[in-house]
């Protein structure tokens, strides 16, 4: 029983290989991949940032440093913080638990979520949210068609597309105001005034 209130006892080390196979140590492991997803994050936003500030912005040298770099190093963290602790999570979980249970990913994606959600800014969390929430439906409708509980339909990501710009024109002619002004500006731009 004391066994179960020492995680690291656990003889678990043949297992988290699985995870892991390049390093037998968990932390070292989950340090290993927050690393790695951070370079890959600096390689990712930094464009993403940097083309519009350069072409929209033209604030100099100044604003570039102190806007710009924050945003990129601060959205990079973030991506390294959830993989790394993902990968964390999972061994630690399983170590807690005393068994490889299919709900161990889950919990581990949800605490991973939740930890390196409160990195990124307030203003991008709901776009990070709606990101991440298109990602888990489109999982989720492959997982239950992979099984056979759901069915694939040709063309299908046509009829998801129809059905969020429903939706995004229906707040743009109803609730304008709950719309970030960039988003009313570039429909006005495209459509026309309300």
């Amino acid at each position: 029983m004391t066994v179960l209130s020492k995680p690291n006892q656990i003889p678990f080390k043949d297992l988290c290989l699985k995870y892991h196979p390049w390093s037998t140590s968990c932390s070292t492991s989950a340090s290993q991949v927050w690393f790695a997803v951070f370079l890959a994050g600096l390689k990712l936003y930094a464009p993403l940032f940097l083309v519009p500030a350069l072409i929209f912005k033209r604030k100099g040298l100044h604003f570039l440093i102190t806007r710009t770099l924050p945003e990129i190093l601060r959205s990079s963290v973030f991506l390294g913080t959830y993989a790394g602790v993902f990968s964390g999570c999972i061994c630690l979980f399983r170590s807690i638990i005393g068994k490889d249970l299919k709900l161990i990913p889950g919990l581990s994606g949800f605490f991973a979520g939740l930890l390196s959600i409160l990195i990124e800014r307030k203003s991008r969390r709901s776009e990070l949210a709606l990101y991440c929430s298109n990602q888990s439906i489109e999982i989720a409708w492959k997982m239950l068609a992979a099984r056979g509980m759901a069915f694939f339909i040709p063309n299908g990501e046509v009829l998801v597309f129809m059905f969020a710009s429903a939706i995004l024109m229906y707040f743009y002619q109803r609730e304008p105001d709950s719309l970030r002004s960039n988003m009313n500006g570039l429909l006005k731009f495209f459509i026309g005034q309300n």
